[in-house]
């Protein structure tokens, strides 16, 4: 599992570099103004409904039927069985999306008044929206469909291709504003054209990583059989179950949507916050699920919860110091990337302070996407969706105090955070008392063994920070990173003598161990 999990990250980690020259130039063009809002939310909308309906919903009910119909027998029949399931599921995706697309692209105003009704104040604004939303909703056709192509590949342990395939949105967004920016309208248009071309190669691209390992899939009539029936059971419950973070961020778009600039503030600071999410919970939980698929269907059960533990300790050990480094280090991380151009010190302040209250909530959203594979292994999909609208409920509630409260984007981020955390700790009691999940011995001593070194680093920062605050020697990059530097030694020496690293270590000298072992 840590060999694919590493593989992941490197490849998102890859990603995420690019996604931040896109970022940057998007700030340098754009800014933050109605022009950015309004491709924000242009482009949050398929990432949405493909997270709902393709990446989490889709994935958590796919993975472990797909996986249970390779293991079962390795002869033709089976084999053939397995294409089936696939071409079905194809077919029933690309159809649906294909309607849904359809029906958004007729009703579209009245689709994003109901999305972002904020955004109707200024007919610029709500012109723009509506425009770019009616090229970018093309992109749910096909990234939904990399979607699926990427839970096939993640099944047979093929972890490179699905990883590394947000690279072409993030080249081709660059690619949109350098060389297509000044042959548009606007830069809008071409990032919104960027949007719908790399959904395209990405498609390409996956779907022929999935033909070279034997799967030819294609459009074609589905037919309900007993495997779709029970793949749609599993499929309802878990496009709530599996997705209570984007449903939450919807809820936040509509009412960030009331405040001027707001839904760019958020984008910005979720786009930092992001990447440790993605490189530590959701490379983990890409990773985990298989695996705990099958080691549940094999009646290893003790080593399903062992495996688990083992993720959660290693989850702990990366998202403490990204949590705290995030907190301390906002300003001079948004500063640094963002600040030129468009963009200027008072989008800064607003943007870091964003940036600091997400990272409160990032050790919660982290934990979530490493307890789920729990409940979806075990084709469970019922409870994480009660557990979801208990969420939902809580943050629509939270938001709308806040929002009276005149909290403005604060609020907003506060009852996200809040939620993430009822969210974790409904999880973690549920397995608790379902006996699907322990804590394993000394667990609280591991805790405090990776908490110490944190905030060691944490000391370490804030007092680079102060420094380089008053006294601005160096240009905002190199500042930043001998802040880094210092801050990743730092945290490393102090985890090394702590012990903390030894979950990694152990795992990657047991890896070693099995390769060193001749062949029986």
């Amino acid at each position: 599992m840590f060999k694919s999990f590493f593989t992941i990250s490197f490849f998102i980690s890859l990603s995420r570099i690019l996604g931040f020259i896109r970022d940057i130039l998007i700030a340098r063009y754009i800014g933050v103004s109605a022009l950015s809002d309004a491709f924000f939310g242009a482009f949050r909308v398929p990432n949405f409904f493909r997270r709902v309906f393709a990446e989490g919903a889709f994935n958590s009910a796919f993975v472990p039927i797909f996986i249970e119909k390779i293991n079962y027998k390795n002869n033709d029949e089976s084999i053939q069985n397995t294409r089936y399931f696939l071409a079905n599921i194809f077919s029933i995706l690309f159809f649906s999306l294909l309607i849904f697309v359809i029906i958004f692209q007729i009703f579209m105003p009245f689709f994003m008044k109901i999305l972002f009704p904020g955004f109707f104040a200024d007919p610029f604004k709500s012109q723009q929206l509506v425009s770019f939303s009616r090229i970018t909703i093309f992109y749910l056709i096909f990234i939904s469909l990399v979607s699926l192509f990427s839970g096939v590949l993640n099944s047979i342990n093929k972890f490179a291709v699905p990883a590394s395939s947000p690279i072409i949105l993030n080249s081709t967004l660059i690619i949109a504003v350098l060389f297509f920016g000044k042959l548009f309208p606007n830069y809008g248009y071409a990032l919104s054209w960027g949007v719908f071309i790399a959904g395209i190669l990405q498609f390409i691209v996956v779907s022929y990583a999935v033909y070279k390992n034997g799967y030819l899939v294609y459009p074609k009539i589905p037919k309900f059989n007993a495997d779709i029936k029970k793949f749609f059971r599993k499929l309802l419950p878990g496009i709530v179950g599996a997705n209570v973070m984007q449903i939450n961020l919807l809820v936040d778009s509509i009412f960030a949507s009331a405040i001027a600039g707001g839904v760019s503030y958020l984008y910005y600071a979720d786009r930092i916050n992001q990447l440790p999410l993605a490189m530590i919970g959701i490379a983990i939980g890409i990773a985990l699920l298989p695996n705990l698929s099958r080691r549940i269907k094999s009646g290893e059960f003790d080593s399903a919860i062992k495996l688990q533990n083992t993720a959660l300790e290693a989850s702990l050990i990366l998202v403490m110091p990204a949590t705290l480094a995030l907190t301390i280090l906002s300003y001079p991380i948004i500063s640094t990337l963002f600040q030129r151009g468009a963009f200027g010190e008072n989008e800064t302040n607003f943007v870091s302070k964003a940036l600091m209250f997400y990272s409160f909530g990032l050790p919660s959203f982290v934990l979530v996407k490493v307890m789920e594979p729990a409940f979806f292994s075990r084709l469970d999909t019922k409870t994480p969706m009660k557990i979801a609208l208990c969420c939902l409920a809580n943050n629509v509630v939270l938001n709308y105090i806040f929002y009276l409260a005149e909290l403005g984007f604060v609020g907003i981020i506060l009852a996200s955070v809040i939620s993430s955390y009822l969210n974790l700790s409904l999880l973690i009691i549920n397995l608790l008392r379902k006996k699907l999940f322990y804590f394993e011995k000394h667990f609280l001593k591991k805790l405090l063994l990776i908490i110490i070194p944190s905030l060691l680093m944490a000391l370490v920062l804030l007092f680079l920070n102060k420094y380089f605050s008053l006294n601005h020697n160096f240009n905002n990059i190199i500042e930043l990173s001998i802040m880094i530097i210092a801050g990743s030694i730092s945290y490393f020496v102090a985890s090394f003598y702590s012990g903390s690293l030894d979950i990694l270590i152990g795992v990657l000298k047991l890896k070693r161990k099995k390769n060193d072992q001749p062949p029986s």
